[in-house]
């Protein structure tokens, strides 16, 4: 699925894992959401704290935390405060044994609210292009690479030249090591033609092309679709993780509107090793009751 400047790829428990690496992910929580026309069970704060309590309780131990953005439904203050105190609650810093958490801005948040309140998951690049939040962190082998698709004031994204310039900056300075790409605003066509209509409408070829120069993308992780759908660009898996909060009814009749369903909500989860490569899962947040052996 994804490639590997590593060794290929072998069977499972054929080698010590101790390059093994669990990603989660976390998207759309909408914090601040108000029902309006919606009729259901709303509740972004109580599905953000369910979903990192999930997170929190997963065994083996996840080692980083991606957040895809649109974190807050209005871009507010306070909103951002909760999600910072929900954070703290709930997960233990990296020192303690906790993961590490990364996040960027999707089409809903305000950057300088998210950034003043959330400054610790957001650590910003010195050389980030402009207000973006772009960032680059490293995990043991892999580097994380936030990206930030927002085009304020707009619901669509896009990445402009001098943000893909940054990128390709970036992956130059770690050719030939592991890569997760994340951000809001998928790089794909899903078929929902609404959602397509705003979606990454400016950027998507010329990612394509630094991806697969790169060659060793392993994931590129996003949001913004409220479904869970994956694809492929630039020869990476393109994983798009379900709303902690509420999802979109997944409709492929061109010019369906958009509507609301109360689906069960998942995290992605993903498991990493230099070499097996890349597995990814998505976790139901609610229990479902005890295993029964077979």
């Amino acid at each position: 699925m994804a490639r590997l400047s590593a060794a290929a790829p072998r069977g499972p428990d054929v080698h010590a894992n101790t390059a093994l690496m669990l990603i989660a992910h976390i998207t759309d929580p909408h914090i601040g959401l108000k029902p309006g026309l919606l009729t259901g069970p709303v509740d972004p704060s109580g599905g953000l704290r369910r979903a990192l309590e999930h997170v929190r309780d997963l065994q083996p131990a996840i080692d980083v935390l991606l957040l895809t953005g649109d974190l807050a439904d209005n871009g507010q203050a306070h909103d951002y405060a909760e999600i910072a105190a929900q954070l703290e609650r709930a997960l233990p810093p990296p020192a303690a044994g906790g993961p590490r958490v990364l996040a960027i801005p999707g089409n809903h948040d305000l950057r300088s609210a998210a950034r003043r309140q959330l400054a610790s998951v957001m650590p910003v690049a010195d050389d980030a292009p402009g207000e973006c939040i772009c960032l680059h962190a490293t995990v043991g082998a892999m580097h994380l690479i936030g990206l930030d698709s927002v085009v304020p004031g707009a619901p669509h994204g896009a990445l402009e030249a001098d943000q893909l310039g940054w990128l390709q900056r970036q992956l130059a300075a770690c050719a030939g090591q592991p890569v997760v790409l994340f951000m809001h605003h998928p790089p794909l066509v899903s078929g929902m033609s609404a959602m397509d209509n705003c979606g990454l409408l400016h950027g998507r070829t010329e990612l394509g092309r630094l991806v697969d120069a790169h060659g060793g993308v392993q994931l590129i992780a996003c949001g913004h679709m409220h479904r869970p759908i994956v694809g492929q660009l630039g020869g990476a898996p393109v994983v798009v993780a379900p709303s902690s909060s509420h999802q979109l009814a997944l409709d492929l009749r061109p010019g369906a509107p958009v509507a609301c369903r109360f689906e069960p909500p998942m995290i992605g989860l993903y498991r990493w090793t230099p070499a097996d490569g890349l597995a990814c899962h998505f976790s139901y947040i609610e229990s479902f009751g005890p295993s029964h052996p077979i």
